[in-house]
């Protein structure tokens, strides 16, 4: 009799213990399914393993999941070095809602042709009809074999990077300085606080933040402003120098936003843990480009 009461407590206790445990989930309203076209490339400089780094490959996995938040119609990932399929897409009548744009290299098509003025013409018009944008991490940084490459492409998403370092000691603290904002905000934990001492466009204060660890840095970060846009500053770091980690850009005849989000070298804290905040701010940026807070 012993023996079945404590069988029954027993189970009790695991579905107890079931319920109360956190969904491990990201968090996002309820929205119609998105059209997802991924323009990414592979690097990687500090030679980490395939569970290490953050690869083309690993993003629509993560975004399709059943515990992205995300409700997607297809989530399609094209290589900027053979990038037809990504110009086509976007040609297309049914483009997609957002493009995520993580591509260290300029734009080539696949049989080796230039294929960056088209890919920049493209989403510049695709902006102006309501596309989404969003930029992680190394699609912000400069080509690195042909730097100026992308130059155009950058200046209309509003910030170039350059320069890296690989911080295993202390990684990377990403500080709040934009309040309530959704993409900040959005079911984002923070453990910690940060005092910033200010810049042009974010007051000095104390305000929320984690810490990525290990994370690699863009120790130089340089915005490109054109006259009548707006930009919300999302996210800064003083980690190093005192710079910018992620913005929402709208310019003049733009029907659709750019959001830029720098951190995303690791995978386990970019992709792997869907409630982990890194994931969550990049799929809360995803669902924004398109429906904004509502």
């Amino acid at each position: 009799m012993n023996s079945i009461l404590y069988k029954i407590q027993t189970s009790l206790c695991f579905v107890l213990l079931f319920c109360v445990l956190p969904s491990h989930a990201a968090t996002l309203p309820d929205h119609p399914a998105l059209s997802i076209l991924i323009i990414a490339d592979e690097v990687n400089p500090h030679r980490l393993n395939d569970a290490e780094l953050t690869q083309p490959e690993d993003l629509a996995p993560a975004l399709g999941a059943s515990d992205s938040g995300l409700n997607t119609s297809s989530v399609i990932t094209v290589n900027s070095q053979c990038a037809d399929d990504a110009l086509n897409a976007l040609e297309s009548d049914q483009g997609p809602d957002v493009v995520l744009y993580f591509a260290h290299r300029a734009a080539l098509s696949c049989d080796g042709e230039n294929a960056q003025p088209a890919l920049t013409r493209l989403l510049e018009e695709g902006l102006k009809s309501g596309l989404g944008i969003v930029v992680l991490h190394h699609g912000l940084y400069v080509d690195f074999i042909n730097r100026g490459a992308k130059a155009e492409l950058l200046h209309l998403l509003g910030a170039e990077s350059d320069s890296i370092e690989w911080n295993t000691e202390t990684g990377q603290r990403v500080i709040n300085v934009a309040g309530e904002h959704f993409i900040t905000s959005n079911g984002v934990i923070y453990e910690e606080e940060a005092t910033f001492t200010g810049s042009t466009d974010i007051n000095a204060g104390t305000y929320p933040a984690f810490s990525n660890l290990p994370d690699e840095l863009y120790e130089i970060t340089r915005l490109h402003e054109v006259v009548g846009e707006t930009r919300t500053s999302l996210f800064a770091s003083d980690s190093g120098d005192e710079r910018i980690l992620g913005y929402v850009l709208q310019r003049n005849g733009w029907s659709g936003r750019v959001v830029a989000y720098q951190p995303g070298e690791y995978q386990p804290n970019a992709l792997d843990n869907r409630d982990g905040p890194n994931f969550q701010i990049l799929v809360n940026a995803l669902y924004f480009t398109v429906h904004g807070s509502d």
